[in-house]
C-alpha cells in the first residue's frame, strides 16, 4: 500500500520512492493522453506520479536549529515502453520545484499577464493570481497541468505539511523531453472540503456542459469560484451565461456576464 495525502487505501503497483532516505507521501497523477498530448505538441504517452518529503536541508539556524524544507520526487512511466525515470524537484534559486539540470527561463508573474495569455491543457487553475507565477522555456510559459491540494491530517502534519495547493506545469522540448515543475501556493483560505467540492464540480461542468438542465443545477449550488471558473470556460455558451447571470454572487460578475451576453 502506498502511503498518501489523502490517508486512503491506495496500491500504485510499486512502493513510494525516497527522498534522501526519506520516505515519501503520494501526493497525485497525471496522465497524458492523445488531447494533453496534441497541446504539449508532444508524441510520447506518459503518467506521472507525484511524491513529496519535508528533508533535512544540512543547515542549522542559531533560533530555529536544524532546517527542513519540502522536496518533491517525480517518477514518469512511458506508457509505450513501459521505462519509468526518477525526478528530484527542488528549489534552486527560484520559486519554482524543478530538476536541476532543466535550463528554463526562470517564470512570469500572473498579475503581469492577460487571462488569454494562460496556457491549461484542461481547465484554468484556481489560485491567488496576484501572488502566483508561471515558469517560461525560451520565453514561452508552461502548460498548466493540474492542481493537488494537501489537506490538514495526521499523516501529513507528520510527514509533509498542509493547507497548500501544488500547481504543475509541464512543457514538451523540441526534442520531446518533458520540462516539468510546480508552483506552491498557500491555500488555506479554504477548507479541505471545498476544495475536493470545487473540483468534483468543476469535473462535472466538463463533462456535462451540454447538458442545459444539469449546469443549471451545478451554478445553482456553485460558490463564486465555480463560477468563476464556468464564466472563463472554453465552452461556455450562451445559455450557460444567461444561467450564470441568474446566480451571479458579485455585482461585478454580474456585469461582466452582462458585457458578454451584449
Amino acid at each position: 500500500m502506498n502511503l498518501n495525502i489523502k490517508e486512503e487505501p491506495l496500491d500504485l503497483g510499486f512502493p513510494n520512492p525516497e527522498i534522501k532516505g526519506i520516505p515519501t507521501l503520494f501526493i497525485g497523477k497525471i496522465i497524458l493522453g492523445q488531447e494533453e498530448l496534441e497541446k504539449l505538441e508532444s508524441k510520447i504517452p506518459r503518467e506521472l506520479y507525484f511524491f513529496g518529503a519535508v528533508v533535512k536541508t544540512g543547515e542549522v539556524h542559531f533560533k530555529y536549529g536544524e532546517l527542513k524544507r519540502l522536496e518533491l520526487m517525480l517518477v514518469e512511466k512511458n506508457l509505450e515502453t513501459k521505462e519509468s525515470i526518477q525526478y528530484h524537484l527542488t528549489q534552486h534559486n527560484t520559486i519554482m520545484y524543478k530538476i536541476t539540470s532543466d535550463k528554463t527561463d526562470d517564470y512570469e508573474c500572473v498579475d503581469m499577464l492577460k487571462k488569454k495569455d494562460i496556457l491549461y491543457l484542461h481547465r484554468a487553475p484556481k489560485w491567488k493570481a496576484s501572488e502566483a507565477s508561471i515558469p517560461k522555456y525560451k520565453e514561452k510559459l508552461f502548460y498548466f497541468s493540474t492542481q493537488f491540494y494537501i489537506p490538514e491530517n495526521n499523516t501529513n502534519r507528520e510527514h509533509l505539511g498542509w493547507d497548500e495547493t501544488l500547481y504543475v506545469f509541464l512543457y514538451a522540448t523540441e526534442t520531446d523531453k518533458l520540462l516539468v515543475e510546480v508552483f506552491i501556493q498557500d491555500t488555506s483560505g479554504q477548507t479541505a472540503e471545498d476544495h475536493y467540492r470545487l473540483e468534483d464540480m468543476m469535473a462535472e461542468f466538463d463533462a456535462s456542459y451540454n447538458n442545459p438542465d444539469k449546469v443549471h443545477q451545478l451554478l445553482k449550488k456553485g460558490d463564486k469560484y465555480f463560477h468563476e471558473y464556468v464564466m472563463e470556460h472554453k465552452r461556455t455558451n450562451r445559455q450557460t451565461l444567461e444561467s450564470l447571470l441568474t446566480f451571479a454572487k458579485t455585482k461585478k460578475m454580474a456585469t461582466e456576464i452582462t458585457k458578454r451576453l451584449k
